[in-house]
């Protein structure tokens, strides 16, 4: 009686149930714009004719975006519910729950692939928590994902619980997609499912936990054009991928990828050995190449002679060892249009590090650093050439085809100091034909002190190279107005201009992953 007081209420007070009397169509229009089943579900209480609609939309999404999170009894009421013969979308995120008590086993989790493998035409995602916390002992359940015929897209993230499965024979025709994460997988299952199983694959990512035993993995496919790649224990890796275009890796003892399309690389591991690492039938050049940029990894530099854009993080080990170990190691960067510095992962000066990395890459056309400066004290007490005044010495860089500069401040109120050192240093550098500065201060760090940017303004205003006029948005410095601009004119005349600066830290990131 009480569900069917809408009913009335409509009809007291317009004739008739409005809302009951639109077309199906627009209904189930209406119904997948709220994105989720259970707020879908929730509808119900509008008119009588609404509580099995949302069982014909043709988009599962169980996720905890709108209330009520979903839970496995939520997932499980659903699919059989379901009453359309094929589904678009199917997304189940569980990530919100516990680790314990959460009753994921396999035999809960294999139905939902199974309905998956019989009615999904389209992406297909299921997002689980973690099976335990500190550091508890897991016992893997084996988990079979049955064959896909027309899943385009597969995003399995098993929150290590499971040993996922691989059918032995089948073709998943239609995908083009695969993300997996934290689930152990068998290798030769792996690379029987990329490169028998999946004649359309476009984009694989694995990320998993250790093979149980040392293992090769060979991956030869026609279609894949980007692979990441971070399994450990793996001791030998073979990829021969014709279009590959794009490549992320990591724990691979040895690797040798044949890629003549490739372009972008994304180097996480801690070293780099041409002799157990090689490209073969790749040309000297990438348009994006990103690593952790040491001693260990600089021979990867050497591979390719031209770079569009090269991002590196620092990475020096303790002492003055480590530190000329890295000046001997990295002494040419390959021709890059831009060269970004996200961080310095170093105990050491990070001022002589960077006015290092410029030393050695004087063909860059734009520069960009986030600064992050940690306090040394350490080096300075033992002596290390960090800390030396000819790490700071600039009359040796010569950066001719810089054009501009963006200097992200991002630090702590410790290094402030440090931050508007760099400033002036890199002000102090040959760059004839600099023409842009840009200098933005994270709105996410609240501590970074204003008379550092008082001080990095009248560093400007002090130099010989130029003149500059400072226009902003109301007599105020205001926290939102944290961009400071720098256009260089035929004249060596400056305009300061400080625009609103929101998500450009986010953005750049991004691009990285």
């Amino acid at each position: 009686m009480a569900a069917a007081l809408p009913d009335r209420c409509l009809r007291h007070r317009h004739g008739a149930d409005r809302i009951g009397e639109l077309p199906d169509d627009l209904l189930h229009q209406i119904l997948h714009r709220v994105a989720s089943t259970p707020a879908a579900v929730r509808t119900g209480v509008l008119s009588r004719r609404w509580r099995r609609l949302w069982a014909d939309l043709t988009e599962l999404r169980l996720d905890s975006v709108l209330a009520p999170v979903p839970g496995i009894g939520t997932v499980d009421g659903a699919l059989d519910a379901c009453c359309v013969p094929t589904v678009t979308r199917l997304s189940v995120s569980l990530d919100h729950l516990p680790p314990w008590g959460s009753g994921l086993s396999a035999d809960r989790v294999a139905p939902w692939l199974r309905f998956a493998s019989r009615r999904v035409a389209g992406d297909l995602c299921i997002l689980l928590p973690p099976a335990a916390a500190g550091g508890a002992v897991v016992v893997e359940e084996d988990l079979r994902l049955p064959v896909c015929e027309r899943v385009t897209e597969i995003t399995l993230w098993l929150g290590y619980r499971f040993r996922l499965r691989m059918p032995a024979a089948g073709t998943f025709a239609a995908l083009t997609f695969v993300n997996i994460r934290d689930a152990r997988m068998d290798s030769r299952e792996l690379e029987q499912f990329v490169s028998c199983g999946c004649p359309r694959l476009e984009e694989l990512a694995v990320r998993l936990p250790p093979f149980l035993a040392e293992s090769v993995v060979c991956i030869r496919s026609e279609s894949l054009r980007r692979l990441d790649y971070h399994i450990k224990n793996t001791r030998r890796l073979e990829v021969a991928a014709p279009s590959l275009e794009r490549l992320s890796m990591s724990n691979a003892d040895r690797a040798y990828i044949t890629a003549p399309e490739l372009g972008e690389v994304a180097w996480e591991d801690d070293s780099f050995n041409p002799l157990r690492h090689q490209f073969t039938e790749t040309g000297r050049r990438l348009r994006r190449l990103v690593l952790t940029l040491s001693s260990t990894t600089a021979e990867l530099l050497q591979r390719f002679y031209n770079v569009d854009q090269l991002i590196v993080d620092i990475l020096i080990p303790h002492g003055g060892d480590g530190y000329k170990s890295f000046l001997e190691n990295v002494d040419m960067l390959p021709c890059c249009d831009v060269l970004v510095v996200q961080s310095t992962s170093t105990s050491h000066c990070s001022i002589p590090s960077l006015l290092h990395l410029l030393r050695s890459s004087t063909g860059v056309k734009k520069f960009v650093v986030y600064l992050e400066f940690k306090v040394n004290g350490l080096c300075r007490l033992l002596g290390c050439p960090c800390d030396s005044p000819k790490g700071r010495r600039t009359g040796d860089i010569n950066l001719y085809l810089l054009d501009e500069v963006e200097i992200n401040l991002i630090s702590d109120e410790v290094s402030s100091d440090a931050q508007a050192e760099f400033v002036e240093l890199l002000l102090g550098c040959n760059a004839p034909v600099l023409k842009k500065v840009v200098i933005n201060r994270s709105c996410t760090c609240p501590f970074i002190r204003e008379d550092m940017c008082e001080k990095i303004c009248e560093i400007c205003l002090l130099s010989n190279k130029f003149e500059f006029s400072v226009v902003r948005e109301g007599d105020e410095w205001e926290e939102s107005c944290s961009t400071m601009v720098i256009h260089i004119s035929a004249k060596r005349h400056l305009a300061v201009e400080l625009i609103p600066f929101a998500d450009l830290l986010e953005h750049e990131m991004s691009h990285v992953q």
